[in-house]
């Protein structure tokens, strides 16, 4: 790179016209997200607005998936797909009523046509773009603010609330609280008066939307104790605290949060701080660098879900390390005004990370508190890439360590955004094939058991797709196992069978332990009927079960039966084997690949 091109750069980005560059380019790396069409739990909520399971929320509560009554929820097992595991006291009941409406509201206006649901996502996701770079502009402007909105804007981290229709709550909930911090900004600089009272409306409404919107308070608390002193106000501690104030009323939202049900216990992936302070310590140890580690340095944490969580732990400690050390190689080359956006910025983003880290782990997570990682990369970028005084080895690890970051967030994230896309797309329309070619067998209304399949992809979301499509295919749903493991069957009698993963027990990975929490151990002669059969657990191993024994209460060759297994890209029928005989089911990785 020639001495005059990290100024050129910045020509470039203070172009009058980069905003709009910027959100046509965005539209552009956006649009293949509508070939993603519905997708997991689009299905489940479609059902509830048509209410074709047994019990379904009503249509201002969708995320209400288990409201923690043990015979409501024992009344759920029994007749739909929910896995025979799952605790009685589970709760996962995300109070999200203005993502509930307009799922509600789009589901009313265009029923099964997926285009124009993506077409809103879009549109959402377009203006909190574009309200990002309004916030960037006032706290870092010229061309750091200008790449630090590209950075934000074709994050790979986002595909996720871009593409997947469920995901419009972070979208409503981000953009409602950069919208209330625009207002409080300027009501704090400037003396805006009804940034006053927008400023606490963003978050309102924002926290309507979803849970995400409690990391704005980070950014709020992080700019009232560490931002600029307020022009022509009182400065000070006390003051600062004062301006804090409006935050507070989380208090009150937890209240009434907690007043009407909302919370997650009982779950390995859900985990809130109230209800299990040492859980979502835990949680919060182990999830942190993964994203920190994907912020930063673009490691995909969503990987971490499927394989050993170790190597994305480390690599997300190495990768802040890196950070911080670049930064202070950079700091001469620092101008002050982005120093006192940063120290801000940077905190506001690690308190949004650390309120929301106890939702279902993933990188969506990540798309409020980028609103401070993205203005740190830039910052490392441009500030970076300057040549020092005296050129060197500390200058040029400098320069190449601000090069890799570049390369990693602006030269490859498109990639990385429409790869991710990419593969969302495959994945749903492999669920919507294996739906389609289970080997189910003409109506009337079959009992499906899934003897075994690790991947949710083939285990539980084909089964909202067939209600969906043929409301008599079947009756009943239920999974008998969705652990990573080759399995034993044998026949115990007419009716019944054993069935028992080879080398490791079940409720050992994320998607089973989201329904079991660990600390709640299963015992020996533990039953649960389920589909009109009963499942017993036949031998434990730290109370995750290693065996467990099914009596169909029909014989096997029932017609009305339907016992599958996933098994080379497909759910196929597993052929009875004769009483005493052992059936061997190799494991196949499922639609997503890794499970």
């Amino acid at each position: 790179m020639s001495p005059g091109s990290p100024q050129r750069l910045e020509r470039w980005l203070c172009h009058r016209h980069f905003l709009s560059a910027v959100l046509l380019f965005t539209a552009l790396l956006a649009a293949p997200s509508i070939a993603t069409g519905f997708y997991a739990d689009d299905y489940h909520f479609f059902a509830f607005l048509e209410e074709r399971y047994p019990v379904s929320p009503p249509w201002y509560d969708l995320y209400r998936f288990f409201a923690g009554d043990a015979r409501a929820t024992r009344a759920l097992v029994e007749l739909s797909g929910v896995p025979w595991w799952t605790d009685p006291e589970l709760k996962i009941h995300l109070v999200r009523p203005l993502a509930s409406a307009l799922l509600a509201l789009e589901h009313a206006l265009f029923g099964a046509a997926p285009l124009p649901y993506h077409l809103v996502s879009i549109a959402l996701y377009l203006a909190l773009v574009a309200a990002a770079g309004r916030l960037f502009q006032r706290v870092l402007p010229g061309a750091t603010g200008a790449l630090a909105l590209l950075i934000f804007a074709i994050s790979a981290a986002h595909v996720n609330p871009v593409g997947w229709i469920s995901c419009q709550h972070l979208l409503l909930g981000a953009l409602a609280v950069v919208l209330g911090l625009i207002a409080s900004l300027r009501y704090r600089d400037e003396g805006w008066r009804p940034g006053r009272y927008l400023g606490p409306f963003g978050l309102f409404v924002g926290l309507l939307g979803g849970e995400v919107a409690l990391g704005g308070t980070g950014f709020w608390v992080a700019y009232q104790l560490a931002g600029p002193a307020p022009r022509g106000g009182a400065d000070g501690w006390r003051a600062r605290l004062a301006s804090a104030a409006p935050a507070l009323g989380i208090v009150a939202y937890f209240a009434a949060y907690k007043a009407i049900g909302g919370g997650a216990a009982k779950t390995a992936a859900y985990v809130e701080p109230v209800s299990d302070p040492l859980g979502f310590a835990r949680a919060a140890i182990e999830r942190l660098p993964m994203l920190v580690g994907q912020a930063v340095a673009a490691i995909p944490s969503d990987l971490a879900n499927a394989l050993p969580g170790g190597p994305f732990i480390a690599a997300g400690l190495a990768a802040t390390a890196g950070a911080a050390l670049l930064y202070r190689a950079c700091l001469p080359w620092i101008p002050e005004g982005e120093r006192v956006a940063l120290r801000w910025l940077v905190p506001g983003a690690a308190l949004a990370l650390l309120v929301t880290v106890g939702g279902f782990p993933g990188a969506r997570l990540l798309l409020l508190p980028n609103l401070g990682f993205a203005p740190l990369l830039a910052v490392l970028i441009l500030r970076g890439l300057r040549r020092g005084p005296s050129p060197g080895i500390a200058s040029a690890a400098r320069r190449a360590g601000a090069g890799l970051l570049g390369v990693v967030h602006v030269a490859l994230a498109p990639l990385l955004f429409l790869l991710n896309t990419r593969m969302g797309v495959d994945i749903a329309r492999k669920v919507e094939d294996v739906a389609r070619t289970a080997e189910i067998g003409a109506p009337p209304r079959k009992r499906v058991f899934i003897a075994a399949a690790s991947d949710p992809m083939a285990a539980t979301y084909p089964a909202p797709i067939v209600i969906m499509r043929s409301p008599d295919a079947i009756s009943c749903w239920s999974v008998l196992s969705m652990a990573k493991a080759a399995h034993r069957l044998t026949r115990t009698g007419p009716s019944s069978f054993t069935l028992a993963p080879v080398e490791r027990p079940m409720l050992t990975g994320m998607f089973e332990t989201l329904y079991r929490s660990p600390d709640a151990p299963l015992r020996v002669g533990d039953s649960v009927r389920q589909c009109g059969a009963t499942i017993q657990v036949a031998a434990v191993d730290g109370g995750r079960p290693t065996r467990i024994e099914i009596d169909l209460g029909t014989p096997l060759e029932d017609p009305e039966l339907a016992l599958l297994t996933w098994s080379d890209g497909r759910l196929r029928r597993v052929a009875p084997p004769a009483v005493g005989e052992t059936l061997e089911l190799p494991w196949f990785p499922g639609p997503i690949g890794f499970f």
